[in-house]
This record gives C-alpha cells, structure tokens and sequence, in this order.
C-alpha cells in the first residue's frame, strides 16, 4: 500500500552519489599507483647499491692486488678538471703477475700473468654496462674470460696522476751532498702514481622517458695500487 510519507530518490540525489563514489575510487587509483611508483622507484634504488656494491667489490680487489696499471697513462695533476668522463669503450687495464715458488726459472711457468679490462658498454637506455675481461696464462684460468660487473653507469672516468718535479733543496749542514734532491711524499696530498682515481655516476635502470628523475648517485674514491709503478723513485 502505497504510503504519503515515503520519499523516492531524486535524480539530484543520484548524481551526487555517483560524483563521490567516483572521487572517491579517484583517490583510491592515485593512491595505488603512487604506491606501485614508490615500490618501483625503492627497486630501482635498491639496483643502483647492488652495482655499486659489485662495482666496488671488483675494482677494488683488481687494482689493489694490481702490479701496474697499463691504461690510463699517467696524467698531470692541472689537467685532471678537465678531463672528460666516458660511458663507452675501455676505462682501465691492469696487469697483476704472480710466482710460483715451486718452480724456478727459466721454467716459464715460474711467472703467471693475467691482463684485466675494464670496458662500458651503451645500453638502449642511454645507459652503461661494465664488463671485466680477464686474459690469463695461470693453470687453470688460462684463456679469456668475460664477466658482466654492473649496469646503469651514466659515465665514469679513470685516471691516475704523476708526481711532481723533484726539486733541489739546500744543502745539509756537515754533508753537503746527502739531500740535493726533494722527493714529495705521496701521502702529502693524496696523489701519485699509485693511487688509481675513479669517479662514478649512478643512474636508476627506469622509464628511459624520465631521464630528469633517474640520476642515483655519484661516486669518486681511489684504490692504491700494489705494485711500485716505472718511473717512481725508490
């Protein structure tokens, strides 16, 4: 039976339940992606430590346990601002030696080798892969080895400096001739031929269409080098 006092739902009514419902499931899709874009973005950092972690794992083992370093040449310390990092090509050659005491020479097996190279590899993302090739003639390592490092190097740059000119000092009272020469010690400023300087930059392996908000981090340290390079007084 019908009833005067029931009231029927206005299309005015209608309409405004629709508009809430669909602010509402709005802000439910803003925030679901927003979320999805955090947990994307944390992943794509939590890559950039891991290459950075593998990155410095090798590097530095390699050049530590280095006897010299073959690429790059030695540069002087005014040219170092402005020199220009790559993100192709080769960056770095090293060369470690090692003995066997159980043989003795000539035994040309008495002195194991093994050259390591260090190349960036552009990706379609207008980042770099590093790779590490070792070349060795160790028993049991011997041929050439290939090994992926890292991904996402924007650019990296390589370089190690020389020392500076010896200079002539006074002589000393007593013994005139004991100290014409001034060697600089390497520990003076942090530079020298045995240390290998290495800068780094970082990008998150993203949307290849947002380069503005990829940029990681950047990196710049050295490694000293174990063996005593040519030219370097004793």
């Amino acid at each position: 039976m019908f009833s005067p006092n029931r009231r029927a739902i206005t299309l005015f009514e209608v309409v405004i339940a629709c508009a809430l419902f669909a602010l509402l499931m709005l802000a439910a899709y803003k925030l679901f992606f927003a979320e999805v874009r955090s947990i994307k973005v944390a992943l794509e950092h939590i890559g950039v430590n891991e290459s950075a972690r593998r990155f410095f794992a090798h590097l530095g083992n390699d050049i530590r346990n280095s006897s010299w370093l073959d690429f790059p040449i030695q540069t002087n310390r005014q040219t170092v601002p402005v020199l220009m990092p790559v993100n192709e090509g080769k960056v770095m050659v090293l060369r470690q030696q090692f003995f066997d005491f159980s043989l003795k020479p000539p035994d040309k097996n008495f002195l194991g080798e093994e050259i390591i190279e260090y190349h960036l590899v552009k990706c379609e993302d207008e980042t770099s892969d590093l790779y590490r090739i070792v070349t060795s003639n160790l028993p049991g390592k011997k041929g050439k080895h290939k090994k992926k490092v890292c991904d996402g190097i924007k650019e990296m740059l390589v370089y190690t400096t020389n020392r500076k000119p010896v200079t002539l000092t006074g002589f000393a009272a007593g013994m005139p001739f004991k100290n014409l020469l001034n060697y600089e010690p390497y520990e003076m400023d942090g530079t020298g031929p045995y240390l290998v300087h290495v800068r780094a930059t970082f990008v998150r392996k993203g949307d290849k269409d947002n380069t503005h908000e990829k940029a990681a981090h950047s990196l710049k340290t050295c490694f000293c080098i174990r063996g005593k390079l040519n030219g370097v007084h004793p």
